[in-house]
């Protein structure tokens, strides 16, 4: 516990020398309940297969197109099995091994809605897991797609004769990476995710007409997350869990970088025979002194293999007044035997 919290003071003076960006990736206020989500090293890590789905509508009622995003995602673990007799292609027969319970695999089906700017696409990752005494080292790499397009209805042109009209609004497919890396243990875990590591970029317009002034490069994104669950002293039934989730773009450490921005979450959830949850987050935005900050209301239950999330994100600024917050649902199904977990319990 001690370790643990000069690990989240250093995090907390590491972003004072920080300073975010305007949102190009999705973000989550569930980032616990699907961390898959954002790290691909996840993908399979507890030896259980999940079936997610999670939709989030920002700043609801401000206006009709506010930001809003859907995705449905699926991750497995390919279970160690034995030794298989099979035929050889000559004839006889040999023994061939089967899975090590080692992979990890996991696909994500994404639409983010940003304004005008549609994302549509999906993901495929593929993960290793590696035990290390009493702890999982897992390491992610996942290859995505997507196509942006903008919604003429929702987009004013200065100049209708635009060469970039053709591009948005027939649509663009950009392919990228990304990259993850998550440390499991009994009572804690840490990852850092690299997204968008290629730094693809939406290049406007036709191709004979396009240079460098009409190509927009997306920023690689680093994400920082972290949590720490510890039981009651003589009521083990009750939980407590620590977390939080730092989002930093174009990392450097110069104050006046203006390029270099962060997001950064701290939360604090209490769990009752982990089939009940409720907790807090408190979120900053932009530069840290700003007051684009948020509190973040999570609820959650468990009915056998269901998982039902829900988040209410509140600003504390002067915009809330004139909406009536963000909201986010999350659904899951697992399935699988959680003592599969760790490996002091039971080998994948």
């Amino acid at each position: 516990m001690k370790n643990y919290l000069i690990n989240i003071l250093f995090l907390g003076l590491l972003l004072n020398a920080l300073d975010m960006r305007g949102q190009q990736m999705p973000r989550y206020s569930q980032y616990i309940m699907n961390e898959f989500l954002i790290n691909p090293a996840v993908a399979g890590y507890d030896g259980r297969t999940s079936l997610n789905i999670s939709a989030r509508k920002e700043l609801l009622g401000f206006i009709s197109n506010t930001p809003e995003t859907y995705s449905f995602s699926a991750q497995s673990r390919i279970l160690k099995k034995g030794f298989s007799i099979r035929p050889g292609f000559l004839g006889g027969t040999s023994f061939k091994p089967t899975s090590k319970g080692r992979v990890g695999l996991g696909v994500n089906f994404l639409k983010d809605v940003n304004v005008a700017m549609n994302r549509t696409g999906f993901q495929f990752t593929y993960a290793y897991h590696i035990f290390i005494r009493n702890s999982q080292l897992s390491l992610g790499l996942a290859g995505s797609i997507f196509q942006f397009k903008v919604n003429g209805d929702d987009f004013v042109y200065k100049d209708p004769n635009d060469i970039v009209i053709d591009g948005l609004t027939n649509g663009i497919i950009v392919p990228d990476a990304n990259f993850g890396v998550n440390l499991m243990t009994q009572n804690y875990h840490v990852g850092l995710a690299v997204a968008q590591l290629f730094k693809s970029s939406i290049q406007f317009g036709k191709y004979t007409d396009f240079n460098d002034k009409n190509s927009t490069p997306f920023t690689r994104h680093y994400y920082i997350l972290g949590a720490y669950r510890m039981a009651f002293f003589r009521k083990p039934q009750w939980e407590v869990e620590y977390s939080s989730l730092i989002r930093v773009t174009k990392l450097t450490f110069k104050q006046d970088d203006k390029d270099v921005r962060y997001t950064a979450d701290l939360s604090v959830k209490l769990l009752f025979q982990r089939q009940y949850w409720a907790g807090l987050s408190f979120r900053t935005s932009e530069e840290l002194l700003s007051n684009n900050k948020e509190l973040v209301l999570i609820l959650g239950v468990k009915l056998n293999r269901y998982y039902i999330g829900y988040a209410f994100d509140y600003g504390l600024n002067n915009l809330s007044r004139y909406t009536v917050g963000s909201h986010e649902i999350t659904l899951s199904l697992k399935f699988g035997d959680t003592s599969r977990r760790y490996r002091w319990l039971e080998r994948y």
